[in-house]
């Protein structure tokens, strides 16, 4: 059987000039274009990775709110002191006593009040302090004196 291109077969035109060369590249674009719907059509979706992006984005923004609403109370509660009560069972809000540990409120109290049920300490006299602290009250009195002196002149 003999060849197209040497038998003098017309269905098609043979020469190379430019409206012909047009035309096959307008036929070769359908055809890719036909041969890449149909290959993206046919191609199996990967779940997996659009799941993966999924939660990417879900964790981004979860660590997002986190940074935004949590880390400033935290600044505030271990650089300023002050509590801030956001979640039931926290400590109650107001400025933290760094010196001594957390406990529930109804804890402390109990240990307080036994506390002070079982040492209450005895009242001294004048005669059972040291002469250093007898020294240091009469300095305090003598200032203290001279401190109500000073306010009553200046507010003559």
């Amino acid at each position: 059987m003999p060849m197209p291109h040497q038998t003098k077969y017309q269905w098609r035109p043979n020469d190379n000039g430019s409206i012909t060369n047009h035309r096959y590249d307008l036929e070769a674009e359908k055809w890719v274009d036909s041969i890449n719907k149909a290959t993206s059509k046919a191609k199996p979706t990967d779940w997996a990775s659009d799941f993966g992006i999924i939660g990417t984005t879900i964790s981004l923004i979860l660590s997002l709110i986190f940074m935004i609403l949590c880390l400033p109370i935290f600044f505030i509660k271990e650089v300023v002191g002050f509590n801030i009560k956001i979640f039931p069972g926290d400590e109650p809000t107001g400025w933290i006593d760094k010196r001594t540990s957390y406990e529930k409120l109804e804890d402390r109290i109990a240990v307080i009040k036994a506390e002070s049920t079982t040492r209450k300490k005895p009242k001294k006299t004048w005669e059972d302090l040291t002469p250093e602290e007898q020294k240091i009250i009469r300095l305090v009195q003598a200032e203290t004196a001279k401190a109500k002196a000073k306010l009553k002149r200046d507010t003559n």
